[in-house]
């Protein structure tokens, strides 16, 4: 479902559910009994209101700071997955075939299978088992002439980094939102929404309409937390992008086309919108 429409049905349920709840107590309560606490209830409610506004700011800011972080973490293990396809060419023929299978494969598990099991927090173990060949092709690989020695320790360090790349990937995405922290985000933002109720306003449409702006602006910032809280789940969940140009580029270079013009005519737009058709 589009995310902008789930974001207004929250928007508008959240609303309503409040909306209601306010006229029951202006109902039970009374409107004057209700004045007589607006001088302190209103101060009262910036108090209360501010520290909740800060609490949520900064988990929001967290979330989006952590799947900004997530989507560099991703670029620099499919670079780093390039790279070691690209260094294996000054390998013997051998080696180098060995080592490009095995960077292929990784690179089409973790688009076609790793990436929908890391929804569900999970990890391929088809992925693992090339990683650790991976490690073992390089590690095992005897250079037998003295440029190769170059060749082989930037393997290495590629191969290390794409490995604590991976790492990080895979604990955050069994990582979310904890039910601790969504506990306190819904108490808190309906305990803020129900200490507005203490304010009286003669116009009932008026104080409606301030309840609805208050409603709203904490049901998005919660949506926001969902949608920035899940990074590899949702309508802006982290994409393999990075690993979706390294299978063209490894195409075209299997193909004898990976020339440097070749690869300056690629566009990574082109690129991105056929997610799942490369």
């Amino acid at each position: 479902m589009n995310p902008y429409l789930i974001g207004f049905l929250v928007m508008f349920v959240v609303s309503a559910l409040a909306v209601g709840g306010m006229l029951i107590v202006r109902r039970l309560a009374g409107v004057e009994t209700l004045k007589s606490f607006n001088e302190v209830a209103g101060n009262s409610f910036q108090v209360v209101g501010t520290f909740y506004a800060v609490l949520l700011g900064l988990i929001v800011v967290d979330a989006m700071t952590s799947m900004s972080d997530l989507r560099w973490i991703v670029e620099q293990e499919a670079n780093a997955v390039a790279d070691i396809y690209i260094l294996s060419r000054g390998m013997p023929e051998a080696d180098q075939k060995k080592i490009q299978a095995l960077t292929v494969s990784y690179v089409d598990t973790v688009i076609d299978e790793e990436w929908d099991a890391m929804k569900n927090g999970n990890v391929s173990t088809k992925a693992i088992v090339q990683m650790n060949s991976l490690w073992n092709a390089i590690i095992d690989f005897k250079p037998v002439a003295e440029d190769q020695k170059d060749i082989r320790q930037m393997c290495l360090d590629r191969v290390s980094e794409l490995g604590d790349n991976r790492r990080a990937r895979l604990i955050e995405s069994a990582h979310g939102v904890s039910t601790e922290l969504w506990t306190v985000l819904i108490i808190g933002g309906v305990l803020t929404l129900s200490f507005s109720y203490f304010l009286g306003l003669s116009s009932v449409i008026g104080q409606a309409l301030m309840t609805v702006v208050i409603a709203s602006t904490l049901a998005l910032n919660v949506y926001l937390v969902f949608l920035f809280g899940y990074p590899f789940s949702g309508a802006y969940c982290v994409q393999p992008d990075g690993f979706i140009v390294d299978r063209v580029i490894f195409k075209m270079r299997g193909s004898g086309k990976g020339d440097l013009h070749d690869m300056k005519n690629i566009d990574p737009r082109e690129l991105l919108k056929s997610r799942g058709k490369i």
